[in-house]
């Protein structure tokens, strides 16, 4: 697990980082060599620091994992692990999502009675006055790991960004993709493939669409629109300028993400910021 996308910061993971493939029995049965899921994905060790362009906020112990996104500490501070977003387990009469046990398990294995600390990039409450936060922790080595990468990494969750919290969405799309290469976790389960533009009428939801662009126009409300088996941005001002070295061409492989939007005549997806698109290397 070595390259750029494993840095929370300067530094990557530590000398002990533990790869996808290698056996539980070399690091004993401890959490720090718990194996995850049927991809059979093992914890990654520390990063060393967290990122120095976020904020250092509360810290506590882990005293409650509550979905594999959201977990309390022992302050009382509930947490909603941010720029992820894992299936949910369900609530009142909503049934749980695909995988959403499995994703609990593997942040309640990695996070539960660890000492954590809070590290904020944007906006720090929601509604529920819980913190939107990326949540370091601290294993029994005294290494840290990065909860919202860790998830990211191992199958359990994929990125979900907004306009007030894509810090690190950078780092975080490099280990989805490498989760999806390897099929880790959710991504070995077919609701949760990523979908081609033809596919659209049919979703709901948060999900992933990927095709060829058939044209990024500057007619807004900024959106992304599928028809015809590709994708049409409609991108203005309200977005800011493009990521440097950005090219939108005609014919250019991208990927967008976010809640699908069915009611009209054509299925679209709204964009708030530009982390939402993601253009495909040939």
């Amino acid at each position: 697990m070595a390259g750029d996308e494993h840095h929370i910061g300067p530094n990557e993971y530590g000398p002990n980082q533990i790869g996808p493939y290698q056996s539980r029995l070399k690091r004993g049965a401890t959490r720090r060599g718990l194996l995850i899921g049927a991809g059979g994905l093992l914890l990654p060790a520390a990063c060393k620091a967290p990122d120095p362009a976020l904020s250092r906020g509360e810290s506590g112990r882990v005293a409650r994992v509550s979905d594999g996104d959201l977990l309390a500490l022992d302050t009382g501070q509930r947490v909603r692990l941010v720029e992820i977003e894992a299936p949910s387990r369900g609530y009142r009469d909503r049934a749980g999502e695909p995988y959403a046990e499995d994703a609990a398990a593997v942040l309640s294995a990695a996070a539960l009675g660890r000492t954590a600390t809070l590290h904020y990039g944007g906006l720090s409450r929601d509604g529920y006055d819980r913190a939107l936060a990326h949540v370091i922790v601290t294993d029994e080595a005294g290494a840290a790991i990065w909860l919202n990468g860790m998830m990211v990494r191992a199958g359990a969750a994929r990125v979900r960004t907004w306009p007030d919290n894509a810090a690190r969405a950078r780092a975080l799309l490099k280990l989805e993709a490498a989760a999806r290469l390897d099929a880790a976790g959710l991504w070995a389960l077919d609701a949760y493939r990523v979908r081609r533009p033809e596919d659209a009428q049919g979703l709901r939801g948060f999900v992933l669409i990927e095709g060829s662009l058939a044209g990024a126009t500057g007619q807004g409300p900024p959106r992304a629109v599928f028809t015809g088996g590709a994708i049409t941005l409609h991108l203005d001002p309200r977005l800011g300028p493009p990521p440097p070295g950005w090219t939108l061409a005609t014919g250019a492989q991208v990927r967008v993400r976010g809640r699908i939007d069915t009611r009209g005549a054509t299925p679209m997806i709204a964009l708030t910021h530009w982390a939402q698109i993601e253009p495909i290397e040939a």
